[in-house]
Parts: C-alpha cells; sequence; structure tokens
C-alpha cells in the first residue's frame, strides 16, 4: 500500500529502461494493481515522437499527461516539472513517469528530486526495465550506448530483468552477475512479459531498495566527462526532412525517425522489411494499416523480436512508424519504405 509521508508528499515513480525493454507492459501492470486495490494513480509518458502510441486502457481511467517529441532529462525539464505540479493538483496516491528509452536516468531523477522543492511530491522508486538479450548484444556494441543503460543500472532501486524466456540458463547467469556487479544494493527480479506480482508493485512505495540521494547523482554524474545532456536527442528538427518523415539527432549516438505512410502495406512485404533491417535500429513502434488485413495494428520491434497486436486506434490518430537506433541510415530506411508501395510526396 502506498505510503504517504507526514506532509501529504506523493511518492513519484520513475520508470526507465532501454529502447524496447517492456516500460510500457509493466506500466500497464501497475495500473492495474493500484485501481484494483483502490489507489488513485497519475501518470508522465515521454516519447521521441510526435504521437503518443503506447496507449493505457481506457477503462482503467487514469489521468495521463503525454510529453512528445523531446526528452525529460533535458529539453523538457520544465515541462517535467510543471506537469508534477499539475498532476498534484488531482491528489494521486502515486505519480508514474514513464521515460523514453533514450533518456539519460540519472538526469531525470535529478530532476524529479528538483521538482520536489517545488511540489509536494518525492522520489519513491527508480525501476530500470533490462531487455537481457539486448542488453548483451548492447554490451559487444558502442561503449556509449552501452554506458547510457550501466547508468540505468546504477541508479535503479529495482531492477527488472524481463524477457528471460529467451536466455538460455549461462545467458541468465551472466546477467544477474553483471546486474549484481553494477547495482547491488537495488531489488532484482527476472520476469517474462514484465509480469510482476502484487507483493513487488507494494514494495515500490514502502521504502524497499536503495534510495538515490541527489549526491549520488551529482557524483556519478561527475564520473562521466563532456556530459551535459547524454540522452543524445540535439532536439532539432532535419530542415531537408520529407514532408511525412522526419528525424532527432542523438549527438551523433542515437537518432530516431518518424515516419508517416500515405498507404496501406502488404503485411509479408512489411514484415521481411522489418527482418531485413540492420543492427543498428534497435527499436520499432507503430501503427500501421495492412492492405491485406481488415484490422490496424500496434508494431512493436525490438532487437530483431517482433510483435503485432490489432487494435481500434481513433480515426484521427494517423498511421506512423518510429524507428530508434544509432548511426543508420536515413536515406537507406526511406528507401526501403517506400519499396512497400508508400508514396513520398
Amino acid at each position: 500500500m502506498v505510503q504517504r509521508e507526514a506532509n501529504h508528499s506523493i511518492p513519484v515513480v520513475v520508470l526507465g529502461g532501454f529502447l524496447g525493454s517492456g516500460k510500457t507492459t509493466l506500466l500497464a501492470s501497475l495500473l492495474t494493481f493500484y485501481k484494483k486495490n483502490g489507489i488513485k494513480p497519475a501518470v508522465i509518458m515521454n516519447e521521441l515522437g510526435d504521437i503518443g502510441l503506447d496507449e493505457i486502457p481506457s477503462e482503467l481511467d487514469v489521468p495521463v499527461r503525454e510529453l512528445l517529441s523531446g526528452c525529460i532529462c533535458c529539453t523538457m525539464k520544465a515541462d517535467l516539472a510543471g506537469e508534477l505540479m499539475m498532476l498534484t493538483s488531482q491528489r494521486p496516491d502515486v505519480i508514474l513517469v514513464e521515460a523514453t528509452g533514450a533518456a539519460n536516468p540519472l538526469e531525470l531523477i535529478e530532476n524529479v528530486m528538483e521538482a520536489s522543492m517545488l511540489s509536494p511530491v518525492h522520489l519513491g522508486a527508480a525501476i530500470t526495465v533490462v531487455d537481457g538479450s539486448g542488453l548483451l548484444q548492447l554490451r559487444k556494441g558502442s561503449r556509449r550506448t552501452y554506458r547510457l543503460l550501466e547508468d540505468g543500472i546504477r541508479c535503479a532501486t529495482h531492477l527488472v530483468l524481463n524477457k528471460r524466456d529467451r536466455l538460455y540458463p549461462e545467458e541468465m547467469v551472466e546477467l544477474q552477475q553483471l546486474l549484481r556487479e553494477l547495482n547491488p544494493h537495488a531489488s532484482l527480479i527476472s520476469t517474462e512479459r514484465s509480469s510482476v506480482e502484487d507483493v513487488w508493485i507494494s514494495s515500490l512505495t514502502s521504502g524497499s531498495g536503495k534510495a538515490v540521494t541527489p549526491e549520488e547523482v551529482s557524483a556519478q554524474n561527475r564520473m562521466v566527462p563532456n556530459q551535459a545532456c547524454d540522452c543524445g536527442l540535439d532536439h532539432s528538427h532535419d530542415d531537408d526532412a520529407h514532408d511525412h518523415e522526419h528525424s532527432h539527432r542523438h549527438h551523433e549516438h542515437l537518432m530516431a525517425v518518424s515516419y508517416y505512410p500515405d498507404q496501406p502495406f502488404d503485411s509479408d512485404s512489411f514484415e521481411r522489411m522489418l527482418r531485413s533491417l540492420p543492427d543498428p535500429i534497435y527499436r520499432v513502434k507503430g501503427l500501421v494499416t495492412f492492405s491485406d488485413t481488415s484490422s490496424r495494428y500496434q508494431v512493436q520491434y525490438a532487437f530483431k523480436e517482433t510483435d503485432f497486436m490489432p487494435v481500434m486506434a481513433a480515426p484521427e490518430v494517423p498511421d506512423v512508424l518510429i524507428f530508434i537506433g544509432e548511426h543508420f541510415s536515413r536515406e537507406e530506411l526511406l528507401r526501403s519504405l517506400a519499396g512497400l508501395g508508400g508514396n513520398l510526396k
């Protein structure tokens, strides 16, 4: 059960993790638990793209604020403080903040702590969801991207090693040892599809896990030179971007490209395109319409694993695909998409 402090400060649970790790699935589980137990939650969701694609089921009736086209660890820092202040006026019992997978976790936690000086909130827990196979893959790749994951693991009060069903036993042992080396204090569980037990959710605001202090955040930031903002967001649109696609540069590190198809795709051709994506594209999410099916679909792609789920999206929400990765060619991606039948205007 959520415990309020004497001054009625509202706990903020930060939900982080790299692209496609399972944050939104976990968020839905937390909200279901809170509503079932008479706890009033509120949510802030951050997306790199212009459209929020990770919808919360309407039957949960939860206040949701969306922060789009930016990162709450840096360019939208003031927006985060403002949204927290606005949500406190609705008197929730707990506020959940789901960050974009490219956010710097240390700066995000520090931002929540700074917001606590202006609003009756405090950091209740910092959850980091880890895609096990994705972490092993990135460990062998870019040091800068892997460092972002390391930071998220180090500053967490609760670690969720997700997608254990896709790991070999020896990989599970390796990952558990690695997580414990990086953070020996956090609560650590392993899950499939981010499925957690009620007792674990109850622990989030009960003081279990090692709290992160501002001093620890500052000390860890000093260990990383020249890190004014390591989320990577260049925070500018590409002037040469096409009418129905645009990109965000991530300090020449991570980048996101949004693509708005102007006609349905053939489903088989679309799946072949996803299978042929280069390794540097870690994550794809979006809404698509297929010419050979009767439903629109939500697409979730992470580290070569793909899920399609039929959805009843509002007609005014356009089809869109967001591709996130590192040092990939936007031009080659657009040529691949154009080959599916969509016309570039």
